[in-house]
């Protein structure tokens, strides 16, 4: 009699790794670079780190398209983004803000080109503000205002060490001429663009403010014509992060989180909505999808010492939280990722000190898979490369102090279950000795003659034999990424997917 031996991973598949340079604290998609219709990625890298600060990667096989040592890199995740072609070439561009220094490239607001990481313009905080404002914090894209057909770009800035010396600056996208700037009592740690409610055909902006607790309101809401204050509101303490919580009749609902440990959720109006104490350091929240029906989106925390938490838009009330590890500091929603045979929302969270990230079911709170590092996750992203997979790719951006090789993994979110056939209740192995494989692959059949084969993610035959002992695999000509190893003995089939690195 036949039995069915179903093997579930308990790890994600790695697509790639890469980043040598430093400590990755973000990660952008910037759509297909190189024309192998896979997105491709950029990777900020914390400014105190080893140049180049700024890495284009293929998003098919993590190989390096470009790098920069330029732009003087980022200060936290908030500080790149993905915008608009703004040079006319087809391309996204980025927005970077960065920190250190006070002569450029510090303290600016720089847009460069996505296709070769050239420089479009670069605008100076501290020497474009009265006050000589501070480090740049986060990067906004707004819609035109100018009548160009371009789009405008804002920025947030810290302090020069005292109160009122933090800004927020918008600019002119299509020359990065200052448009108008806005002086705030402390560091604009986030900024977001949200819907006009002055009826004047511009978007407004809002403003997360905190960081030395100079402010009291630490939420503003601010016109986004000139810059003046529409109303302000106390955030539960230093806000670090900004979002929107989409709904079905009306304008969005507006979430932050503070250093403080509050969540906070606002009308456009200023009319709070509702409010959580949660407790620890509160460095992100992301609006996801609407999971109970009420039309109202939810609410991914990345709750520190508490994990990963989901919280109902409605409400604010814990739908669920997952110990992702200590000072969980980044999450991200993954709309939908193949499980189970279902198309699932998912949470990504990474932890710091945890060193680990975890894909959690949003629907129930369950964990689908988790991956560890030997160093601190500070930043965790979902990227859709369609063409790749149809779930999203999960990138995790690691610092650089101890002695993991790359500082960017993207991972495939779905983990598929394989079915073998056997007469008994053998243990097969692992296949494979060693994942990820670097220069060759060591192979490891069971007992017995066994027909193996290596097929790369896109279905093409790169190596097979028959094998009855260990066997080593010259990979140091393969491309980057992951692989399918099939092994086959007569009515038994095993798949395992092991990932190549250069």
């Amino acid at each position: 009699m036949l039995l069915i031996l179903c093997l579930l991973a308990s790890a994600p598949d790695t697509l790639w790794a890469n980043v040598t340079s430093g400590g990755v604290y973000s990660t952008i998609s910037l759509g297909d670079l190189n024309g192998d219709n896979v997105d491709d990625v950029a990777c900020g890298v914390n400014f105190w780190d080893e140049e180049p600060t700024l890495w284009c990667l293929s998003g098919s096989d993590g190989s390096v398209i470009w790098t920069s040592d330029q732009y003087n890199g980022i200060y936290q995740d908030e500080g790149l983004l993905a915008v608009s072609d703004v040079n006319g070439d087809g391309h996204k561009d980025i927005l970077m803000a960065t920190p250190g220094g006070y002569a450029p490239p510090g303290r600016c607001l720089i847009l460069i080109s996505g296709i070769d990481g050239s420089l479009i313009w670069e605008w100076s905080a501290y020497n474009n503000i009265p006050s000589g404002a501070g480090w740049g914090y986060s990067c906004a894209e707004m819609e035109d205002q100018t009548g160009d057909i371009v789009p405008e770009f804002l920025g947030g800035f810290g302090s020069t060490g005292s109160a009122n010396s933090s800004a927020a600056a918008c600019l002119n996208g299509a020359t990065g001429d200052t448009l108008w700037t806005r002086t705030t009592a402390d560091a604009v740690e986030d900024i977001l663009v949200v819907p006009d409610i002055t009826g004047d055909g511009v978007q407004e902006v809002y403003l997360g403010i905190g960081g030395s607790g100079y402010a009291d309101n630490t939420l503003e809401l601010v016109d986004g014509s000139d810059g003046t204050l529409i109303w302000g509101r106390n955030g539960g303490g230093n806000v670090m992060c900004v979002s929107t919580l989409d709904r079905e009749d009306t304008f969005p609902w507006l979430v932050s989180s503070s250093f403080d440990g509050g969540v906070q959720c606002y009308n456009l109006g200023g009319d709070s909505l509702w409010a959580r104490g949660l407790g620890g350091f509160l460095l992100d929240v992301e609006g996801g999808p609407d999971l109970n029906g009420d039309g109202i989106a939810e609410v991914a925390v990345a709750g520190d010492n508490s994990g990963t938490i989901c919280l109902d838009g409605a409400t604010g009330v814990t739908l669920w939280s997952y110990p992702t590890g200590s000072n969980t500091w980044s999450v991200a929603w993954s709309d939908s990722v193949y499980h189970e045979g279902l198309w699932i929302p998912c949470v990504s969270g990474g932890s710091v000190n945890g060193k680990k990230i975890t894909l959690v079911n949003a629907l129930d709170g369950s964990l689908i898979w988790e991956q560890s590092f030997t160093e601190r996750v500070y930043n965790v992203t979902s990227v859709y490369m369609t063409n790749l997979s149809p779930s999203a790719i999960i990138i995790a951006g690691l610092q650089d102090k101890q002695s993991q090789p790359y500082h960017a993994w993207a991972f495939l979110s779905s983990i598929e279950t394989s079915c073998e056939e056997t007469s008994d209740n053998s243990y097969f192995g692992n296949l494979v000795e060693r994942n990820p494989a670097m220069g060759v692959m060591n192979l490891d059949p069971p007992e017995g003659i066994w027909r193996f084969e290596i097929y790369d993610l896109t279905g093409r035959l790169v190596w097979q034999d028959d094998i009855s002992e260990a066997r080593s695999v010259s990979v140091s000509g393969w491309s980057s990424g992951c692989y399918l190893v099939r092994a086959s003995c007569g009515t038994v089939a095993i798949t395992r997917r092991v990932t190549v690195l250069k």
